[in-house]
Order: C-alpha cells, then structure tokens, then sequence
C-alpha cells in the first residue's frame, strides 16, 4: 500500500468511525411521525373547511339581504310609477275638460255675436 505524503490528510474512513451514530442523538421533540403529520393536517384541512363553510354563509346571507333591499326599491319605483300615471291621467282630464270648456264658450260666443 503507498504510504500518504503528507501527513496532515486524514483518511476518509476516521469520518466514518466517528460520525457513524446511525442516526442517533436527534432530538425527538423536533420531527414528527407520519401518523401525527397526518393527523396535522387533516385538522389544518377542517379548519379551512370550516372557515370556507363560514364565507359560504356570509355570503348568502349578504345575498339575501340585498336581495331583500332590491325587492324594497322594486316596490318604491313602482308606487313612483302608479303616481306618475295616475297625475297622467289627471292631465289628460283636465286638458279635455279646458279644451271643451274653451270650444263651448267660443261656440256661444259666436252664437251671440251674430
């Protein structure tokens, strides 16, 4: 075998004979089983689950409620709208009504001046 040539060089296997713990001296409070890895994030998933379902709500109940408001202008515009026909009507009525009170008193008026 060659001997080495500078005596400073350590052998790869003095790395092996030291570090060779197999893993060991870890400290268990820092890593987790498979089983408790899981069981994280199902609760992590239920929770946003959770947390959805409770948007979903909100949202809805906003829904109605401006579906609720909407119905409520509805209603106004069409009571705005009845009291706009019904001073149409007034209108017309009265328009005929002057209308025929002015052709009547022209008529009588010609009527006399002949």
């Amino acid at each position: 075998m060659a001997e080495l040539k500078n005596p400073n060089v350590i052998h790869p296997s003095y790395f092996a004979a030291k570090e060779s713990g197999g893993g060991g001296n870890m400290n268990d409070k820092d890593f987790v089983t498979h089983t408790e890895l899981e069981l994280s994030n199902e609760k992590l998933l239920r929770h946003i689950d959770d947390q959805f379902n409770k948007l979903e709500k909100k949202i809805d109940a906003n829904k109605a409620d401006t579906d609720l408001k909407f119905e409520g202008m509805n209603s106004k515009f069409e009571s705005i709208n009845t009291k706009f026909e019904k001073q149409k009507v007034w209108f017309y009525g009265t328009a005929i009504g002057i209308v025929t009170a002015t052709c009547t008193i022209v008529g009588f008026l010609l009527k006399f001046m002949k």
